[in-house]
């Protein structure tokens, strides 16, 4: 008896739906990194939000990142590397939901986009809606070049990361 009720919970098992986190690639650090480089002394970035290290706003305790702000470069390797695995690729994740099958650079892509207009935004975005319904539709790419504007104005950089990420995306 004890070896049939096991071997159901191993053949349970072995077809379930894998429930695991999606984690980010090293290329999606990558492409993350590079979008918003690297500073180890804070500045207001185009917003006027003060920000350190790799466009970090916030320390791991919260605590927001202030005026005359210094980090190290290990120091802003774990606060990338905190903020993105401990909370943008967890609820990107998250609002996306489990049924929903992503390449991994559709995951990647989108954590990205997240990690710049936040998780609030993200989830209330018509890009979120759609990926939901279809990863693959292509009117995906239109979404991402909605989150161009600071202030009202088109920001060019946000034009050429928005670009580079729907490139991603459909990669």
């Amino acid at each position: 008896m004890k070896i049939a009720v096991g071997c159901l919970i191993v053949l349970a098992a072995l077809t379930a739906p894998s429930l695991a986190a999606r984690t980010v690639s090293q290329a999606g650090y990558d492409l993350i990194k590079g979008f918003e480089g690297l500073s180890l002394v804070a500045y207001q970035d185009i917003g006027g939000v003060w920000t350190i290290g790799y466009g970090n706003t916030r320390y791991q305790d919260g605590s927001a990142v202030r005026q005359g702000d210094t980090i190290t470069q290990q120091g802003a390797d774990d606060l990338f590397q905190y903020w993105v695995d401990q909370s943008f690729a967890p609820e990107v994740d998250r609002l996306v939901g489990n049924g929903v099958v992503l390449r991994q650079q559709q995951f990647d892509a989108l954590v990205s986009f997240t990690y710049n207009i936040g998780t609030g935004a993200f989830s209330t975005s018509t890009l979120l809606s759609k990926v939901r319904v279809w990863p693959d539709d292509p009117t995906i790419r239109d979404e991402f070049m909605r989150w161009v504007y600071v202030n009202g104005q088109v920001s060019q950089g946000l034009v050429n990361r928005r670009e580079k990420e729907a490139d991603f995306y459909f990669s």
